[in-house]
C-alpha cells in the first residue's frame, strides 16, 4: 500500500498505520480463535474468550443480522453452517 490515507466504506480516513493495525488485530484473533476450536471450544466459550458481546436476537426489523467475524471463523474451521 503505497498510500497515507485510506478511505473505507463505512468510518473515518484511516492512515495507513491504523489499517495495519486492524490487519494485525484480525489475524491475531483469527489465531486465538483457531487455537480454541482446537482445544474443542463451543462457539459460545470462543466469543466469551475473544470478548465479543453476547449474540442478539435479529436487528429489531432492520435487516438481517450478519454473522460477527468470530463466527465466520468458526464456520469455517469447523466447517459448520448456520
Amino acid at each position: 500500500m503505497s498510500a497515507d490515507q485510506f478511505v473505507p466504506g463505512h468510518g473515518n480516513v484511516q492512515t495507513k498505520a491504523e489499517v495495519q493495525k486492524r490487519l494485525t488485530d484480525a489475524e491475531a484473533k483469527r489465531e486465538k480463535i483457531k487455537s480454541l476450536v482446537a482445544e474443542g471450544k463451543s462457539l459460545d466459550d470462543i466469543r466469551s474468550a475473544v470478548g465479543d458481546a453476547p449474540p442478539t436476537a435479529g436487528r429489531g426489523g432492520r435487516g438481517p443480522a450478519f454473522p460477527t467475524f468470530t463466527e465466520v471463523v468458526y464456520r469455517e474451521l469447523t466447517n459448520k453452517s448456520a
